[in-house]
């Protein structure tokens, strides 16, 4: 995977201020976006029935750089399955209106949980919906844009002097589902095919020392679970595990090019908390 924390550092930097200690200005928020009604979930077509409760609260969170130069970048995670074009051309429209900000400067990175809702234009028609869940989708989708327009906006209203450092981690949660069938993983010796285990650590840091932020990637299916309640995966174990052990930061999810890998062995929230400790403990 290319390190994405470089992706989101070239957009506007100077490569020579991390090296050089150079403080840039950076800001975190963050907004729930757990569903409040009762909504179908995506990612699984083989679901047959709309979320019944929640494992874990679903979140955005949005990370705002600022370089000495005045150059700005921000990036938006969420705990999603994805974001259709449409939804993704007015976040980034209303954004250049507001903060002057263009394409090329916001990154919106879903973490790919199969057990968040369904967005509207973003395969909502392989579930049968009926009654008001056609509305409840386009209400939800609509109401997304305007928190996540509204939590960039934040996020750069509270920059504050940082410094950044980067570098990557070790995780071997992911198996290359074309090479390893999951139903014989358990007697193969040895597992096959390619794979990607760095986990890619951007450290965001008060003058003072403090922790501020860290943004972290992997490239894996957050498809451990496939149950009717709302969470977002092994992902959002790791961000907790994260909060939990580093109180008062912000932890942000952003997902690699994990097409062909899966967390395996699956199925079981206990599966679902080991994962995101083993990623928490590697970042």
């Amino acid at each position: 995977m290319v390190p994405f924390y470089l992706a989101l550092v070239c957009i506007a930097v100077n490569a020579q201020d991390i090296s050089s200690g150079a403080h840039w200005l950076g800001g975190v928020a963050k907004s729930e976006i757990t569903p409040k009604d009762t909504m179908w979930m995506a990612g699984y077509a083989s679901r047959t029935g709309p979320a019944t409760a929640v494992l874990h609260s679903l979140w955005v969170k949005a990370l705002a750089l600022q370089d000495t130069a005045g150059k700005r970048a921000v990036l938006v995670t969420m705990d999603l399955v994805g974001i259709p074009k449409d939804l993704s051309n007015q976040i980034k429209d209303r954004l250049h209106l507001l903060l002057n900000l263009d394409r090329s400067q916001i990154i919106l990175n879903t973490s790919h949980t199969h057990s968040g809702p369904v967005l509207e234009k973003a395969l909502f028609d392989i579930y049968p919906l009926e009654g008001d869940h056609p509305k409840l989708i386009q209400d939800y989708s609509k109401e997304l844009v305007d928190q996540i327009v509204k939590l960039v906006e934040n996020a750069f209203s509270q920059l504050e002097p940082v410094d950044i450092s980067a570098a990557n981690g070790v995780s071997r949660i992911q198996v290359n589902r074309r090479n390893n069938l999951e139903k014989k993983l358990t007697i193969q010796s040895e597992l096959q095919g390619p794979n990607d285990f760095a986990v890619p650590v951007l450290k965001i840091s008060r003058t003072d020392g403090t922790l501020k932020a860290l943004a972290f990637g992997y490239a894996c299916h957050p498809t451990v679970l496939d149950t009717s309640l709302w969470s977002g995966d092994y992902p959002g174990y790791a961000q907790i595990e994260l909060e939990k052990n580093y109180p008062g930061i912000t932890a942000l999810f952003f997902q690699g090019a994990g097409a062909d890998q899966n967390p395996l062995p699956r199925r079981t929230i206990p599966l679902a908390k080991q994962y995101g400790r083993t990623l928490a403990a590697a970042v």
